[in-house]
C-alpha cells in the first residue's frame, strides 16, 4: 500500500512539473550526448571501493528539457534516456542551467520513476534518485565537451552514506527548435 502511495504522488509531482515547466517554459532544449565513463565506485559506511575505468565504452543519453530563464540561469524539468542499446531507462530530471562565458554548467536531479524498454521492458516507481553535475566547454552554438559525476542514492536500500558514483567525459549536441 505505501508503494501505492508513493507512486501516486510521485505520478502527480511529475505532472504538476511537466504542466508547469510546459505553461511558462520559454525554450525547449534537446541534449544528444555521448558520455565516457573514466571512473566509477561505490561508497558505504564500512569501505569504498573505487576505480579508474580500464576499458573504453560509451552510454548515449538524449536529455528534453522545458527551460524557463530566470535571471542568469535557466530553470527546468524534463526527461532523460541513457542507452546501451540493448537496455535503455527513461526517468524524469528537474535541471538548473548557467552559461559562464563560454562554459556551460549544469545540474540536474532525476529519478522516482524509471521506464526500461529493451530487454527488459517496465514502468517501476523506486526510491532511485541520480543527481548529476557537469561542466561543458561551448565549441559552436550546438556542440560542447565537457566532464560531470553522476551519482546514485537509494535511500530507502541505505542511508544517503552509500551511494554509487561515476565520472564521465562527453561530447553534447544541443538543439533548441
Amino acid at each position: 500500500m505505501r508503494s501505492t502511495k508513493r507512486g501516486v504522488f510521485v505520478v502527480v509531482l511529475l505532472v504538476l512539473l511537466f504542466g508547469g515547466a510546459m505553461n511558462v517554459a520559454a525554450e525547449v532544449q534537446v541534449d544528444i550526448g555521448i558520455n565516457v565513463p573514466y571512473y566509477v565506485g561505490v561508497r558505504t559506511d564500512d569501505d569504498d571501493i573505487d576505480e579508474a575505468v580500464r576499458w573504453v565504452f560509451v552510454l548515449p543519453d538524449v536529455k528534453v528539457n522545458w527551460f524557463d530563464e530566470v535571471g542568469p540561469v535557466r530553470i527546468g524539468a524534463g526527461g532523460r534516456l541513457w542507452t546501451l542499446i540493448l537496455q535503455s531507462v527513461i526517468y524524469p530530471i528537474v535541471s538548473l542551467e548557467a552559461d559562464v562565458g563560454r562554459f556551460v554548467l549544469n545540474t540536474n536531479l532525476g529519478g522516482g520513476l524509471f521506464i526500461n524498454f529493451g530487454l527488459y521492458t517496465g514502468m517501476h516507481f523506486a526510491g532511485v534518485f541520480l543527481p548529476e553535475f557537469s561542466a561543458a566547454y561551448r565549441m559552436t552554438d550546438t556542440f560542447s565537451l565537457g566532464t560531470g559525476a553522476m551519482f546514485l542514492f537509494a535511500p530507502e536500500v541505505e542511508d544517503l552514506s552509500s551511494f554509487a558514483y561515476m565520472g564521465t567525459v562527453f561530447g553534447r549536441f544541443t538543439i533548441r527548435p
